[in-house]
């Protein structure tokens, strides 16, 4: 029979000769401390069960992000968001783990990481990337509040709290006190809406810290409401001295020399904003879709719908007219492109020259480009190009004054129309417009866009959001 250890201990402590004169009192106080001692020995455990659970919900945050990555890395990471939220995480939150990990848990896992940190984005990275989402939001007229989604990663676009508040101090630092407060007060009021939210003071940026930082920007702005978000900050670290006084300190100086509250600038985005917007008049039923049965004979037994999107300059859309293993051929020819036919218009805009005589395919695309603009003869090549722009881009421009093609410079004005055939969707941001007119259309896969007039230089790229643009660009030439 399998008997207990702790009465025969207490047997001998009493039994004992050295331990006869001890008193009740005294193996009382004994018997608390060991349950002290196993008390504390628990709590311990607790703590570090705590910090697994931590750990292992930082993992599936984490992994569930690099898993949505691993899918396509190239359109995960031409999202700005992403870029800068995965950016952001390797710049920062790595050295806050790394200080957690110290905690004389895992020597192993801290000295590899002492390894990797020096591989670790640098601050020059994080703060173009934090550019670029500023910009990209300014843009689009995404306000702050949007992307900070409940459900986090359930939308395309989405940024933590954490991300926000960081976002937050790194326009404050540029003295964009209006762009900072936007950030400041999303990632303030959205803190504990995260499931993550507990990470958050681990990293770095404690509750009150965030409406700390916001009051100090709404103070820049000489706005009421900085006592509000100091006050908040106040009540959620009572015991904070410094903060107090700061606190103090700006009540003093509102009273003493009260100023006129800086505001928001009421929005006036220019044409191109609104049109990347999508923010273009309708057509009043102006909008024509036939089929086309009448350009060439060979169109009577294989007519082709088109749509009339604008009448002057003559712009029409042949909507999924590319077939799947026509779309598949050319982006096989465009990844296998040699060094000698590639180009880069811009840096981000890259390219290869394919002849028409590359394939069947290809002279078979090039017949049904002339069948659907009735035209004899077209540049002898063509032009696959992928972007992944967050400027707007004049696509049509960028050949004309590439030094990469002197003969096209040269025959620009015999050009009598372009085409832009859509290789993949963009689902996000990446519209053609043209500005001076009130065009919008997103890319899909499959379809034709065309222009004649002489108006492909005003033909306007938007920035992308989500994913890479990929087009194969014909140009259409004038016959006498």
């Amino acid at each position: 029979m399998t008997v207990s250890p702790w009465p025969l201990v207490l047997l001998l402590i009493v039994g004992c000769p050295s331990f006869k004169a001890l008193d009740e009192r005294r193996i009382r106080g004994m018997l608390d401390l060991e349950r002290d001692l196993l008390q504390n020995l628990r709590e311990y455990a607790e703590k570090l069960e705590q910090k697994i659970g931590i750990i292992n919900n930082s993992l599936k945050e984490y992994i569930g992000e690099i898993d949505e990555a691993r899918i396509d890395p190239e359109e995960y990471l031409s999202n700005p968001l992403n870029a800068f939220r995965l950016i952001r995480h390797m710049h920062q939150d790595w050295v806050s783990w790394q200080v957690y990990m110290e905690e004389q848990v895992g020597p192993d896992q801290v000295a590899k990481l002492e390894l990797l940190l020096p591989q670790l984005p640098k601050e020059v990275a994080f703060k173009k990337a934090a550019k670029d989402v500023s910009s990209l939001a300014q843009f689009y007229d995404y306000e702050p509040a949007d992307l900070v989604v409940r459900s986090e990663r359930n939308s395309p676009l989405h940024l933590s709290p954490l991300d926000c508040y960081h976002l937050g101090l790194e326009l404050y630092e540029k003295h964009d006190y209006l762009g900072a407060a936007k950030w400041l007060e999303v990632a303030a009021h959205n803190y504990t809406l995260s499931k993550y939210s507990d990470l958050f003071d681990l990293l770095g940026a404690p509750r009150w810290q965030v409406y700390r930082d916001l009051a100090r920007t709404l103070f820049k702005l000489n706005r009421e409401s900085a006592h509000g978000a100091y006050e908040s900050a106040t009540n959620l670290n009572p015991q904070n001295v410094h903060l107090i006084l700061e606190f103090s300190q700006m009540e003093l100086l509102s009273l003493r020399d009260p100023m006129e509250p800086i505001l928001d600038p009421e929005p006036s985005p220019t044409a191109l904003e609104s049109h990347c917007r999508g923010e273009v008049p309708s057509h009043h039923g102006q909008l024509q879709c036939e089929y086309n049965t009448w350009v060439t004979p060979f169109l009577e037994y294989a007519p082709l719908k088109y749509e009339m999107l604008v009448a002057d300059p003559y712009t029409i859309i042949y909507p999924g007219s590319i077939y799947e293993s026509e779309i598949h051929h050319v982006k096989n020819a465009y990844e296998r492109c040699p060094p000698n036919a590639r180009f880069e218009l811009r840096k981000g805009i890259v390219g290869c020259s394919i002849s028409d005589g590359y394939s069947p395919v290809m002279k078979r695309i090039k017949t049904r480009l002339l069948d659907m603009t009735g035209m004899d003869a077209t540049w002898e090549t063509f032009f696959v190009v992928e972007y992944a722009q967050l400027k707007t881009f004049e696509i049509f421009k960028l050949f004309r004054d590439s030094k990469k093609f002197p003969k096209l410079n040269v025959l620009n004005v015999d050009v009598e129309a372009t085409v832009m055939i859509f290789l993949k969707d963009v689902s996000l941001g990446g519209a053609i417009t043209l500005p001076k007119e009130d065009l919008f259309v997103q890319p899909k896969r499959g379809s034709v866009l065309i222009t004649l007039e002489h108006e492909e230089l005003s033909t306007t790229i938007c920035p992308n959001i989500m994913g890479s643009g990929l087009v194969l660009i014909k140009f259409i030439l004038k016959t006498e």
